[in-house]
Order: structure tokens, then C-alpha cells, then sequence
């Protein structure tokens, strides 16, 4: 902090020139300093030290030594996946639970025509830091260490078991996995902590076809005949918001279900699952006399310019029947009324 210091201690400036130095220059100069020692944008030997790391010692055993399957496994969409890694995947996660894009989707392969293949799909940390994103430099640093992990959670694909001919026909898709930050949930969303990084793994379970998995949430791979199978190229930093500009944007070219960022009446129901509102107006009720709202509401819907349906979409996620404004009436509105002659005044005495 003294070198930032140093480098400002010149002549103050005479009057009427420009400084020479600002805070904001000084706070840039500072950061590039930091970048300079800390820097941590991938290189050729980061990434092939992590792919070890992942592969070897992060993953379970590629294999059971005692009990191996005959299962392999491909990755879908490689070309896909490859396109946000370049610019550093990123995932959004919230308490709710948000699904993962892209998707992973694997197919396997297996010469086993006698067993049952349970599909699994968990999330682990690469490292043990935390990051940072710094936006003049489009890159993520290091933050300190990382957070401790949540309970590491399996989540078992729903059309699990698989036979022999149903693996050969089938490209398994987790599209309905989702991520989360809140450790206290019930569902089998994954759990993460957001600004750390992760790697998705795929584990394929054999069990004979007279024992089944019972609960999924009891079973320990190590007690089992599996294999784990690693794709680097689905690594992925959690985060409650997009960092990387170029991320946001070709996940809205690529991404199906946000083609209503592209088109205003294109947005897809399951994508607007996440997005729905609650049952609350959408303007604060403070703003406006109910009763004048909904006769200004049936006024037009008796003109047919509207609909019940969109009338209750436009200010409610549920039918009109929230404190404040009464269910809509159907009955006519009631005539305006007739002018009347004021009364005459009294004659005085």
C-alpha cells in the first residue's frame, strides 16, 4: 500500500491544470498490482493440473476394485459445453433451486443385458478457494478459502432404473436437476456455495434385477458396483448472478427456454416456472383506490377490449380474489346516474 502511496507524492498543481492522479486511477493502480501477484486466468498447465485433480483425487474411484460394472459413458452436447468453458461457465443458483444450463446429458453404453443402471449426477468443489470476478480484466481471482462445503447430495435420474435396451435407445438428460444455496431444504436439489467452482460427475450404478434401490437417498457408492465418469469441460463457477457479460449472452442465444428475452411472446411455460410471481399486486395498493381500479377494469372488459383471464395475469398470479379488490362481478355496471336540477333555495319571510 506504501508503493501506491509513493507514486502520487510529486508537486501539488498549479491552478487551472488537471491532476495528475485521481482515486479512481489510484484504486486501478492498486488492483493491477494485486493482479500481477494473484492472477489466475487459466493456462494450458492450470488446466491440465486440474483435470488431474478433478480425475484423481476430488472424484471416488473411476471404478470399484472389487466390484467392477461394464458401463461407459459420452457426454452430449460437447461442442456446447465447450463454447461456455472457453469463457468460464457460470451457474445461477437460488434458495428455490435453479436448473443447470447448459444440461448435462450423457449417454452409456453396455454389453450387461442382465442388470439394472441407476443414473446419478452429484456436484463437487475443484478446490478449496473462493473467487472473485474483476471486470476490467474479464477474469476470476482468488478470494480467500473456501467456504465449508454443504452435505454432498446424490441426485438420482427420475426414469432410474435402466435396462440394457432401454440405455441403448436413450440419451439421459439431467434437466431437471436444480442448484441451490440454501443448505436447509428439503428437496434433492444440490447444494453450493456461491463463488467457488465445481465439476458435475456421473455415476452409473449396476444392481441385479431382484435388488432394486429402494431409496436413493440411502444408498453410499462405496457399498456399491459403479462407475464414475469425469467431463472437464462441464466446470462451472456458482453464482447468484452472472459476472461474465459474454456468459449472460450466449446463454440467451443457447438457451430454449430464454427465447422470451428474445422475443417478447415467446417466453416458455417451464421457464417461466422460476419466474413466476406471487399472489401479491404488482402495484402496491397504496397507489390506487381499489374501487375506482376494478370499476375502470369492468368498464372495459363490458367495451370487450379485456378478458378475466388477462385482467387477473396482468395484476395477480391468482384469480382476482386478494384482499383489496373484490372478485369480479359479472352483473352489468350500474347506469350512470341522472342529473338532477338542484332544488330551489327556501324563500325567506
Amino acid at each position: 500500500m506504501k508503493r501506491a502511496l509513493d507514486t502520487v507524492e510529486d508537486p501539488p498543481p498549479t491552478v487551472g491544470k488537471r491532476n495528475r492522479f485521481s482515486i479512481d486511477e489510484l484504486l486501478e493502480e492498486r488492483e493491477r498490482q494485486i493482479e500481477s501477484v494473484v492472477d489466475l486466468t487459466p493456462t494450458k498447465e492450470d488446466s491440465d493440473e486440474e483435470t488431474v485433480l478433478v480425475t484423481s483425487i476430488m472424484t471416488s474411484p473411476d471404478r470399484s476394485e472389487d466390484r467392477p460394472i461394464d458401463a461407459d459413458c459420452r457426454l452430449e452436447g460437447k461442442e456446447l459445453w465447450a463454447k461456455f468453458y472457453d469463457l468460464g461457465t457460470e451457474m445461477i443458483i437460488t434458495k428455490s433451486g435453479r436448473r443447470m444450463f447448459p444440461t448435462v446429458k450423457v449417454s452409456v453404453a453396455t454389453n450387461d443385458i442382465h442388470g439394472l443402471f441407476y443414473v446419478f449426477l452429484d456436484v463437487v468443489p475443484v478446490d478449496q478457494k473462493r473467487y472473485r470476478y474483476i471486470y476490467n480484466k474479464s477474469s476470476w481471482l482468488t478470494a480467500g478459502k473456501a467456504e465449508p462445503s454443504p452435505p454432498a447430495r446424490l441426485y438420482l435420474h427420475p426414469d432410474s432404473p435402466f435396462t440394457y435396451d432401454q440405455l441403448q435407445k436413450q440419451v439421459i438428460s439431467f434437466e431437471k436437476a436444480k442448484l441451490t444455496n440454501n443448505d436447509v431444504e428439503k428437496t434433492n436439489h444440490l447444494i453450493l456455495n456461491s463463488m467457488h467452482k465445481y465439476q458435475p460427475r456421473v455415476h452409473v450404478v449396476r444392481r441385479e434385477k431382484h435388488e432394486p434401490i429402494d431409496d436413493p437417498a440411502t444408498v453410499r457408492l462405496a457399498d456399491e458396483s459403479y462407475r464414475t465418469f469425469v467431463f472437464p469441460e462441464t466446470q462451472f463457477m456458482a453464482v447468484t448472478a452472472y459476472q461474465n457479460q459474454l456468459i449472460t449472452k450466449l446463454k440467451i442465444e443457447k438457451n430454449p427456454f430464454a427465447k422470451g428475452f428474445r422475443d417478447p411472446g415467446g417466453r416458455d411455460s417451464d421457464y417461466e416456472s422460476d419466474l413466476r410471481l406471487d399472489s401479491r399486486p404488482i402495484v402496491p395498493p397504496s397507489l390506487y383506490n381499489p374501487a375506482l381500479l376494478q370499476q375502470a377494469l369492468l368498464t372495459q372488459y363490458w367495451l370487450g377490449k379485456q378478458t378475466p383471464s388477462l385482467l387477473s395475469r396482468l395484476f395477480f398470479s391468482s384469480p382476482l380474489t386478494t384482499s383489496g379488490i373484490s372478485p369480479l362481478d359479472t352483473s352489468p355496471p350500474p347506469p350512470p346516474p341522472i342529473n338532477q336540477s338542484p332544488p330551489s333555495p327556501a324563500k325567506t319571510p
